[in-house]
């Protein structure tokens, strides 16, 4: 009878934690990127060594070194990730 309950308590308890939601993933990407929709980002195989910061329209801020990070960004350096001084990739 002992044995019956425990079993019972442990299947439920590990049904009840495989059924717990899961990390809503638009919450996660909001806190990757900050308030300001940035992060940071750089490619060093490509020639980008130095901290940029990628924002949500895809351009390519100087890294706010003072706060350092993106939050916020400083002034637009590039478009795209090809207009990047140093881009190296194809």
């Amino acid at each position: 009878m002992k044995v019956s309950v425990i079993f019972s308590i442990l299947a439920t308890s590990a049904l009840t934690a495989l059924a717990a939601p899961t990390e809503d993933a638009s919450f996660t990407n909001l806190e990757a990127r900050g308030d300001s929709g940035c992060y940071a980002y750089e490619n060093p195989d490509c020639g980008i060594d130095t901290a940029y910061c990628v924002c949500a329209n895809d351009w390519y801020y100087e890294y706010n070194y003072s706060e350092d990070g993106c939050q916020p960004p400083w002034g637009i350096v590039a478009k795209s990730e090809s207009g990047l001084p140093g881009w190296t990739c194809g």
